[in-house]
């Protein structure tokens, strides 16, 4: 009777998460963050490569593209919320929330569970029925197990959720755990559950156990009828198998561990959590890949068709504008690598230079590394423009570690050539990575723009998601930007001659080397770089003149701060988007200074960046002081 009149009052739950550490915060998010994207990459792969090859039109690959479209559903039920949980400061969820996010976990698990049964026998059929395997694996039968894996999820999750809603929740409310799940939410339950655990675990952890235990019996059995029977094709067929199995088992034991127990609290609760929910959908394609030839060989031909579409694109868009000859349909690339001629032909300079380029490269390693570490590991610096200048600095190593080695290398050796794919894969992440930083700095500009003109709503504006959204946005753009530049190249025919005078590959001197007429793809170049630069570089000092006005007639208070954090922004822009505004917002001719202006733009400046912010900014001094305080006091503490 007295559960009867028990009701819910609880609306929302408080989700402790994975540490209250907010450096640990920060390194998470990083890490898991890569990982996200990387089990969508992964994953997408796999669909689009089954989806596009007629060769993998078959009934394991059918199965194998539908596991991961669940892995990638599965991924994304927890993940997304896991980010935004190590980020912002609202640690809450409402109670609907909770219970939509554990059906739908609950759903895509079991459907999960039950597509590697599936695959299983698929398997099974192959090795003990290889005449009629089309036969008795026909669309038909694919369908059906993929159909019934999907509604054995939905049952399965049902249950569990039915058996949850039953419970009144009148308080405590915090959940040890960064996403909500059925163990950790049942515990708060104001009423007796000890038999609702019993049918829970009954539903999920001894069905999990029945299934794993029949499956390992299953892939016994055809790995037996595979060593003793089989002739032809048995490494694939072993090969195969012994993925289906990693994958069951890297599923499977942490499932296990986590539903087929009373639920109670243990310390290895949140490390197999995160595996069952974030790492091991990321594992999945990797191992599917990796351990499959035919996979493999599949990802290859995507590629090269990918390449050919976007270079017969090209040809077209050109033909159709009636700017190529007609030439041009009979050439073809016969180029496979470009001579750099470098910086100087003399053994001395080259020397000297080796020198003075391995000291810039070093130091802006140091450099850029140190604001990092001090932005991650210093709380008072856990602000919106510090994140941005962080990821600056980040970008700042990433473009100079795109020219800067094989510069140094080049000064080195006599080999001074470059192989056709290497020039152009240093020309996508050299544009790449600068289209990113131009789009960051505009971030940090708004940053600027926002903290002046609207002081008390700052972190209310700039909070986690829109900083965090301002830097995915500026590595799309930047990838956006870097795709147009070398697919335009991309259509272009080399055929000779295949000498740069310049100590990298940049599109302003490859373009001058196609065998035909680049007049309009110049044109377009011009567009999508110089332009576009240009008008940035004027929008950013436009608003960096009415920043500074502000700053000089309303501001009392911190003003000199203000200033000072502004000039440096300034600074920045100027020694970024001026060289590269020279290079390419001209026509592509060869004029003296595009060597010297080069060097700056790829090695000087992403040296002189993070001293600029250094030497002008004290909050950042005092932090990196305070970095260094710590990192002597720790040596001293190990010696003692």
């Amino acid at each position: 009777m007295e559960q009867q009149n028990l009701t819910s009052t609880v609306t929302e739950f408080v989700l402790l998460g994975l540490t209250q550490n907010q450096q640990q915060k920060y390194f998470l998010f990083m890490v898991f963050f890569v990982v996200y994207i990387t089990t969508w990459l992964g994953n997408f792969t796999i669909i689009i490569t089954v989806i596009a090859d007629h060769r993998l039109h078959t009934p394991m690959y059918f199965l194998l593209a539908n596991l991961a479209f669940i892995d990638v559903s599965d991924s994304s039920v927890n993940a997304p919320h896991l980010l935004s949980v190590l980020l912002s400061q609202r640690k809450t969820i409402s109670f609907e929330e909770c219970i939509l996010q554990m059906f739908f976990f609950h759903f895509i698990g079991g459907a999960t569970v039950f597509f590697l049964v599936g695959m299983a026998i698929d398997r099974y059929v192959a090795i003990y029925k290889p005449l009629r395997y089309l036969i008795i694996m026909n669309r038909g039968m694919c369908a059906g197990l993929v159909v019934l894996a999907w509604l054995g999820g939905l049952a399965h999750s049902a249950v569990q959720i039915g058996l949850l809603l039953q419970l009144p929740f009148c308080g405590p409310n915090i959940l040890d755990n960064f996403y909500c799940d059925v163990p950790q939410v049942i515990k708060l339950a104001c009423t007796d559950t000890y038999l609702v655990e019993l049918q829970m675990v009954f539903n999920g952890g001894v069905l999990l156990i029945i299934i794993f235990i029949s499956l390992l019996i299953s892939y016994t059995i055809i790995l037996v009828k595979i060593r003793t029977h089989v002739m032809e094709g048995k490494h694939k067929a072993l090969s195969t198998c012994g993925a289906q199995i990693l994958v069951v088992s890297l599923i499977f034991i942490p499932g296990i561990f986590i539903y087929a127990r009373p639920f109670k609290k243990f310390t290895l609760d949140k490390a197999a959590s995160v595996f069952f929910t974030v790492v091991s959908q990321m594992l999945n394609p990797m191992i599917y890949t990796l351990r499959n030839a035919e996979m493999k060989m599949a990802i290859k031909r995507l590629m090269s068709r990918m390449l050919l579409r976007l270079e017969t694109a090209g040809s077209e868009i050109t033909n159709t504008a009636g700017c190529v000859r007609m030439e041009q349909k009979n050439l073809t690339t016969t180029v496979t690598e470009f001579i750099l001629l470098g910086l100087t032909q003399s053994p001395e300079l080259q020397r000297f230079h080796f020198i003075i380029f391995s000291i810039a490269y070093v130091t802006t390693c140091l450099g850029n590394f140190t604001i990092i570490t001090t932005v991650i590991t210093d709380h008072q610096l856990h602000t919106p423009m510090y994140f941005l200048l962080a990821n600056l600095a980040f970008l700042d190593v990433s473009d100079s570690s795109v020219n800067a080695p094989k510069l140094l290398a080049s000064l080195l050796t006599q080999h001074k050539t470059i192989s056709f794919k290497e020039c152009f894969l240093q020309m996508f992440f050299f544009h790449f990575i600068a289209g990113a930083m131009s789009l960051c700095l505009v971030g940090m500009m708004v940053d600027r723009y926002v903290a002046i003109y609207k002081p008390l709503q700052y972190l209310t504006i700039m909070n986690p998601g829109v900083f965090v959204g301002i830097v995915v946005l500026a590595w799309l753009g930047g990838l956006s930007h870097s795709a147009v530049q070398i697919g335009l190249l991309l259509q272009l025919p080399f055929c000779g001659p295949n000498v740069l005078d310049n100590f990298y590959c940049n599109v302003p001197q490859v373009i001058k080397l196609a065998c035909t007429d680049t007049h309009l793809v110049e044109l377009q170049m011009v567009f999508n770089g110089g332009v576009l630069l240009v008008i940035i570089f004027i929008i950013l000092l436009i608003s960096y003149v009415i920043i500074l006005v502000k700053i000089r007639t309303h501001l009392t208070e911190g003003k000199h701060k203000a200033l000072s954090t502004c000039g440096t922004q300034i600074t920045v822009v100027c020694l970024i988007f001026t060289p590269c505004i020279f290079i390419y917002a001209q026509p592509f001719k060869k004029f003296t200074l595009d060597k010297v202006v080069s060097v700056i733009y790829t090695v000087i400046t992403p040296m002189l960046n993070p001293m600029i912010y250094t030497l002008r900014n004290a909050e950042m001094k005092k932090a990196i002081r305070r970095l260094m305080r710590r990192v002597l006091c720790s040596g001293r503490e190990i010696k003692t």
